[in-house]
């Protein structure tokens, strides 16, 4: 071995030399349960049980139940404006048509010297 290179340690003994890291890390968690043992010893109430059973899938039920209702009142406002977007158009074609047809039909009967304002 040359000098500068320093031998490894087996992985034994640097874990072993580590606890601190790793009880810190354990200890709040043992803290928890030890006060959860002492908050469980209480029987629960009916109420509370039934909360903590229900809220979970009530809640995933009305937020499935507001997006389905949200989705169908969009299709159902984009099918509306749709159709009133089509009855406009056909509107307003049927009005151009009439206006053409009245056009063509007076068009011919006024002199060309009233039209100028001129006599």
């Amino acid at each position: 071995m040359s000098r500068t290179t320093t031998p490894l340690r087996p992985l034994r003994s640097v874990i072993q030399r580590q606890p601190s890291s790793i009880s810190t890390i354990a200890r709040p968690h043992q803290q928890v349960q030890s006060q959860m043992r002492h908050y469980s010893a209480k029987a629960p109430t009916p109420t509370g049980e039934f909360y903590k059973t229900f809220t979970r899938p009530v809640a995933k039920c009305l937020l499935v139940a507001v997006f389905t209702y949200q989705l169908v009142y969009w299709g159902w406002t984009k099918l509306e404006h749709d159709e009133v977007v089509a009855d406009r158009k056909a509107e307003i074609s049927r009005l151009e048509n009439q206006v053409r047809a009245l056009q063509a039909s007076s068009t011919p009967a006024k002199p060309s010297a009233s039209v100028d304002g001129k006599r």
